[in-house]
């Protein structure tokens, strides 16, 4: 063991320098200003960090959260409205043209005669010779066209013969345009055939011939009272060649 003295080691609170000739309130407005360095570098670091960007749907308990329900529309409601429109009292469908522009009744005549072929060429399979054509100018009040904006597009033509004894009005042709179908005006048309039957009081029956296959003409009679009495055959020309005779007493 050396017989030198060994100096003991200064502990770091006596090694530091003391500042000196500082009083009090001069440290104490420098620990102020330090304090405030210390939380500006604070505030600069961490405005320095990345923001975060939640994307959609990372969050799902927020997304529910926030996801609203969509409002009820009124679409339904407003197409049911022009439906229930179309409807009378006792719900029998009511079809109008577009507008509720009316369809009136005209009498055909030698001027509009070419009309009423070109409509029946574009509504029958089969075409009609002159003979039905040159009754038809003269026909009265037996044919009427229907007009639509001042357009043919439809037609009925009949003529009165004697069967059984009696008076009957024949439904020689009824068509309308395929664009204007389901619009009522075909009922316009049955209807004035009708009331033309009422009108004559000779007439007991009406009657006509429609193909086997047109199902949708024979529909159509029926609803207005018009009874299925069998099938003539051979009667068309076409195939089928086969016809129903449709019939509706008028009056006894």
């Amino acid at each position: 063991m050396s017989d030198q003295a060994v100096d003991k080691p200064q502990n770091d609170t006596a090694s530091k320098p003391e500042a000196t000739g500082m009083s009090k309130s001069a440290k104490k407005r420098a620990n102020k200003k330090q304090k405030k360095l210390s939380e500006s570098e604070k505030t600069n670091t961490e405005s320095e960090r990345p923001v975060e960007v939640t994307q959609p749907g990372t969050d799902k308990k927020k997304d529910k959260a926030e996801v609203k329900k969509p409002e009820k529309s009124n679409d339904a409601v407003d197409k049911l409205v022009p439906l229930i429109q179309r409807f009378d009292v006792n719900g029998k469908p009511l079809r109008t043209i577009a507008g509720n522009i009316p369809v009136h009744l005209g009498e055909i005549t030698p001027h509009n005669i070419l009309q009423l072929k070109k409509l029946n060429e574009a509504v029958f399979p089969i075409a009609y010779n002159d003979k039905f054509y040159v009754e038809a100018r003269t026909c009265g009040d037996l044919g009427r066209l229907a007009y639509y904006n001042d357009v043919v597009v439809g037609a009925v033509c009949c003529r009165i013969d004697d069967i059984s004894d009696e008076k009957s009005l024949y439904l020689m042709t009824l068509g309308t345009l395929a664009a204007y179908r389901q619009c009522g005006i075909g009922t316009i048309l049955i209807n004035y055939a009708l009331k033309l039957c009422k009108k004559l009081e000779e007439v007991k029956t009406m009657y006509l011939h429609v193909q086997v296959n047109n199902e949708k003409a024979v529909s159509f009679y029926e609803k207005h009272g018009f009874v299925n009495d069998g099938i003539i055959e051979d009667y068309y020309r076409i195939s089928p060649r086969d016809a129903y005779l449709l019939i509706k007493r008028i009056r006894n």
